[in-house]
């Protein structure tokens, strides 16, 4: 009796396991493919794409710009595309799975996360085999190959990321423009004395450096209109990502929490920040909509002052009423 009761419990498991896998499998066995596409993209070309953007010189040569530094908690619904869990994944990669394979075929390079600076020199580059070692990520070594399965792979723990952004004025188009610099992915892991999650920032990545992959990977911008689509490298440089600042480039190399005593001090800090940001983009679009309006004239030759022009009597040019 008891024989002939595992044998059904056997065979109930493996219809079960017959019945339900086969969607997993074929999105497991697409998102691969995917991945595997990615990486396999030519390297000379992707080379060539990234030395023929000069955007880092005008940022040096801006006449104004600042460095700011966020932090993009994937559980805010603004930030969802950057995270993945592979529920109804249609075969699209995460962010972080990108970026792990990435990594492991050595087709992008990774520095260290350092305190307080970012280091971008061979010294600092990240040895992939001694990151695996670091944060216990299971894996094997086959014929001298590193080989990690899709399922050991943390994606699911990388729950936030820091972005190091450049705002800065471009000379030639006497526009502001905003540039995304570095990427740091960071892992959430639950330490047995600990009450809640710790943070472990993994690495630094150049922006640069993703940029040719992420122009390739498709994210749903909108929960609301389905049909709107774009790409990763879209959502980063339209801005579409919700990230409060944790620091600006400053010369003591501060982070806000370094100089505040309280939260809301803090909070006050980053409200003040943002609002240098937001006032200098209104100010900049205010000078182009100046220039591209027409200047109004009376036929009858008596001066007329258009609207949001200052006028003899000293009235101050406001930004009220301005979109942002």
């Amino acid at each position: 009796m008891r024989t002939i009761t595992i044998i059904l419990i056997m065979l109930l498991v493996g219809g079960i396991e017959a019945i339900y896998p086969q969607e997993t499998a074929r999105e497991r066995i697409e998102r691969k493919r995917q991945s595997e596409s990615l990486i396999q993209s030519s390297a000379t070309s992707i080379r060539m794409e990234q030395m023929s953007r000069g955007q880092d010189k005008e940022i040096e040569n801006a006449k104004w710009s600042r460095v700011i530094y966020r932090y993009l908690d994937l559980s805010h619904e603004a930030n969802a595309p950057l995270y993945y869990t592979g529920a109804h994944s249609e075969g699209r990669i995460d962010l972080f799975s990108m970026i792990f394979r990435l990594l492991q075929a050595q087709r992008i390079q990774a520095y260290e996360y350092l305190d307080g600076r970012e280091e971008f020199t061979e010294e600092y580059l990240t040895d992939f085999s001694e990151l695996l070692r670091r944060f216990d990520i299971y894996h094997d070594t086959v014929n001298g190959t590193i080989v990690v399965n899709d399922a050991d792979v943390p994606s699911k723990e990388v729950l936030g990321y820091y972005l190091k952004e450049a705002y800065y004025f471009d000379n030639t188009t006497s526009t502001l423009r905003v540039k995304p610099l570095a990427l740091c992915p960071i892992l959430f892991r639950h330490e047995e004395v600990a009450s809640s999650a710790t943070r472990y920032p993994l690495f630094w990545i150049p922006y640069s450096e993703l940029e040719p992959y992420t122009r390739r990977i498709p994210v749903m911008s909108s929960a609301f209109n389905n049909s709107i689509s774009g790409t990763i490298d879209d959502f980063f440089r339209k801005r579409s990502y919700y990230g409060e600042i944790y620091k600006t480039m400053n010369p003591r190399n501060l982070a806000i929490s370094q100089y505040t005593s309280t939260p809301e001090e803090m909070k006050a800090e980053q409200e003040r920040i943002e609002k240098e940001l937001i006032d200098f983009e209104k100010l900049i679009r205010s000078e182009e909509k100046a220039v591209t309006l027409p200047r109004q004239t009376s036929r009858r030759g008596s001066k007329r002052i258009s609207a949001g022009t200052p006028s003899s009597s000293g009235n101050k040019h406001s930004m009220r009423g301005h979109r942002y």
